[in-house]
């Protein structure tokens, strides 16, 4: 859909993309068939677990396509202080950090929902701890109560995989919609110019790698844990 501000046609899916759309769309297929062949109260268990997974298809295409604007306004980026910048790459430089925002934003926001679908979906009972909980609280409950272990562990070396990358996401993230502590305010302080000082630009490289790293790490997480799950469903 947003390709089209580039100019450019619909975009084909391939490789981790397709390859965890590919996980969901097999795991709904899975409830679909089973819909038509259980009592009323599991059609309507079946019946909500596929309308929750359609959103995790939707909610991956919109993480791409941010992070491909994202990409396509960096490479517009040459200047490191917003001063030096011209109209056009200035303009550039805005929508970048738009995208990257909306993007990083998304992906965490993938992640919660997994830790939300698992939860309920393995009756893990993560808010009688915590009330609002994270992808990673559920990967820890998993763990403390040795509850599918195989895929925790996946998981878990997913996630370690990933870690930098993931963290200074999830920092970002936390300063743009949660709470600034004592080590967020420092990092601002060394970003934000004294008065009178140039103004120096995010590190556009750096964010690009990371949020690429990122969107990798959720593409994988989606296909191991839904098939995961599917296999889970079609040996009961």
């Amino acid at each position: 859909m947003l390709r089209v501000l580039f100019h450019e046609p619909r975009r084909i899916d391939s490789g981790l993309l397709l390859e965890a759309g590919n996980a969901v769309r097999t795991f709904i297929e899975h409830l679909e068939s089973k819909e038509h062949n259980r009592a009323a109260s599991d059609y309507s268990k079946y019946h909500r677990q596929a309308i929750w997974s359609k959103g995790f298809i939707d909610a991956l295409d919109e993480l791409e396509q941010s992070k491909y604007c994202c990409e396509r306004y960096a490479e517009h980026i040459h200047k490191a202080f917003l001063e030096d910048m011209n109209p056009q790459e200035m303009e550039a430089y805005r929508l970048f950090v738009y995208f990257f925002k909306n993007a990083f934003i998304r992906l965490f926001s993938i992640l919660d929902k997994l830790g939300t679908f698992m939860n309920d979906l393995f009756e893990l009972k993560t808010e009688v701890l915590k009330s609002r909980y994270s992808y990673f609280t559920v990967l820890r409950r998993m763990h403390e109560k040795k509850i599918h272990g195989a895929l925790e562990v996946q998981l878990y070396n997913l996630k370690m995989d990933y870690k930098s990358p993931l963290d200074r996401l999830r920092n970002q993230r936390n300063m743009e919609i949660h709470y600034i502590n004592a080590e967020m305010l420092d990092d601002l302080m060394q970003k934000e110019p004294f008065p009178g000082d140039r103004i120096h630009v995010e590190n556009v490289k750096s964010n690009v790698a990371d949020l690429q790293q990122g969107f990798e790490m959720v593409c994988r997480t989606l296909s191991i844990a839904f098939s995961y799950i599917t296999a889970s469903i079609a040996k009961g």
